[in-house]
């Protein structure tokens, strides 16, 4: 039942946040001036004007691996499931569990391709959307403020530390004024929270990281 749910969460928000997608030829046509460096053949549509391209592993904040429960949230339907996930400055990996801990799905990015299996999905799911969020919440925060600002889009950062003395660094992507996404990265003795919410296409997950 979970796996199903999930498979509902994610294909809903994808099919949103793909609605108004080109096919990738016409979309590496656009220039980006200097982030076209990047030579992605990824690109995502923050909103339905604005697009970025993927970044590069390169411009990931160290090396985390870790397992993290994921619970999201799209209109009435809500879901939890496990997850393996491994990032480092060269590929960035993520396998979907079932409660037996058995891998139900893989989704991996090394720069050049994006991968994504499973029999769960259709072959069309776009899965760039999956690593545009977990790049705006652990790749450099300089590295996503220039890959926005590019696309006419602002990336802004605050962080704060609190009495217990954890951390916690609020992430912000505005189209002008109004407030599309907000990644809040929590840093506890207890050990680290993400929430990622997406007010364009109203949707919302939360990552905590598994004990070991």
């Amino acid at each position: 039942m979970k796996l199903k749910i999930l498979f509902v969460f994610l294909a809903a928000f994808l099919f949103l946040s793909c609605a108004s997608l080109n096919q990738k030829n016409s979309s590496k046509q656009e220039t980006f001036g200097e982030a076209d460096a990047l030579d992605s053949q990824y690109f995502v549509y923050v909103t339905n004007r604005h697009k970025v391209p993927l970044l590069l592993p390169c411009d990931m904040n160290g090396t985390v691996e870790t397992y993290q429960v994921m619970e999201g949230s799209y209109g009435s339907q809500h879901f939890s499931m496990l997850l393996y996930f491994f990032a480092d400055q060269n590929e960035m990996q993520l396998s979907l569990l079932n409660d037996f801990g058995t891998d139900m799905g893989s989704l991996s990015y090394d720069g050049r391709e994006v991968r994504f299996e499973s029999a769960m999905f259709p072959k069309n799911v776009k899965a760039e959307y999956i690593v545009c969020d977990i790049q705006n919440a652990y790749y450099d925060s300089a590295a996503l403020e220039a890959n926005y600002k590019n696309a006419g889009l602002s990336f802004e950062t605050l962080t704060t530390m609190n009495e217990t003395g954890g951390t916690e660094e609020v992430r912000r992507i505005f189209d002008e004024k109004k407030l599309v996404e907000e990644i809040t990265v929590k840093n506890e003795r207890e050990g680290q929270t993400i929430t990622i919410k997406n007010y364009l296409r109203g949707y919302e997950y939360k990552l905590t990281k598994v004990e070991e």
